[in-house]
């Protein structure tokens, strides 16, 4: 029998567009920015991870080491020793490589979009959205919703007849995505009437040319498998809060965390979960776990800021 020969897989170049231009430093956790350069890195198909265990494996290392970053970070602002801060630079320095060496932001985003392929189970708007419509969202007024750490922005493509979708990201991935930090959003003021709006510009910050997508407040807030990417409980929180703030009242926030978050943590229950939440001024209105997620949506009923 004629011999076969079994073609050689290219690597895949981790690049990002100009591909000679490092990709810009992210904030981690709040504390000191770490510039991710993936230009350099050679990344092969494998690493992507051919399987959804592999990728899911990967992924939660990435969140681990992000962890430690936050506590390492928040070390060094406690200590005035100048030995003790020498060596948690050290151990900063470390982490931070090994993030580099994995690829960075742009390699979880792109390990995340896999993940979200229709074969490893599919985006998680597609859970949200008819409980939307189970709501009667989809009549009336068009919807005005900020997806949070967007990875695609036809996530609602099929719904833009009555959403109108805002996407934003830390390390934008598509044109369509608006390269944002969440916590650096100022919230606009909700109790303002929408004559009012226009008088408020001048209040905006300047310092970002994104303001002006943020004047208003939005019906809809998605934070989708972003909160858990944060490494400081605090600025977990802080999201949470920020969400509310960006929110008409009686607005709408979807919610989704690793299930481990609830089901396998010291410090956070579904029951916890629930009075951080209802402290923050949200009814749950929705609640559903699957084998790896957990699927919330709440409605802002009161505000206690």
């Amino acid at each position: 029998m004629p011999k076969t020969h079994s073609k050689r897989r290219r690597p895949v170049t981790a690049q990002h567009s100009p591909a000679s231009t490092p990709l810009p430093p992210i904030h981690i956790s709040g504390h000191e920015k770490i510039i991710i350069d993936t230009t350099q890195l050679t990344v092969s198909r494998g690493k992507l991870g051919k399987s959804s265990t592999e990728t899911r494996r990967r992924i939660n290392h990435f969140h681990t080491l992000i962890k430690q970053y936050a506590k390492l970070g928040a070390l060094k602002q406690q200590t005035s020793d100048p030995q003790a801060i020498s060596e948690v630079d050290e151990q900063i320095q470390a982490v931070s490589e090994e993030m580099t060496q994995m690829g960075g932001l742009d390699w979880y985003q792109r390990a995340s979009l896999l993940g979200q392929s229709k074969q490893r189970g599919g985006d998680t708007s597609r859970w949200f959205v008819p409980k939307l419509r189970e709501l009667d969202l989809h009549k009336g007024q068009k919807l005005r919703l900020l997806d949070v750490g967007a990875l695609s922005c036809l996530n609602y493509a099929k719904e833009r007849a009555w959403i109108d979708v805002t996407p934003i990201d830390l390390n934008s991935q598509e044109p369509g995505i608006y390269q944002q930090d969440f916590l650096d959003i100022k919230p606009p003021s909700a109790t303002l009437p929408n004559s009012k709006v226009e008088d408020n510009k001048d209040t905006e910050d300047s310092t970002t040319s994104n303001s002006h997508l943020f004047r208003v407040p939005f019906d809809v807030v998605c934070l989708s498998l972003v909160v858990n990417f944060i490494g400081d409980p605090v600025k977990r929180g802080d999201m949470l809060r920020q969400a509310a703030q960006l929110l008409v009242p009686n607005g709408y926030l979807f919610l989704v965390l690793p299930l481990s978050c609830v089901t396998n943590s010291r410090y956070l229950n579904d029951d916890h979960f629930l009075a951080i939440m209802t402290h923050l001024g949200f009814t749950q209105l929705f609640s559903h776990h699957t084998a790896k997620l957990a699927y919330y949506v709440y409605k802002l009923t009161s505000q206690f800021f």
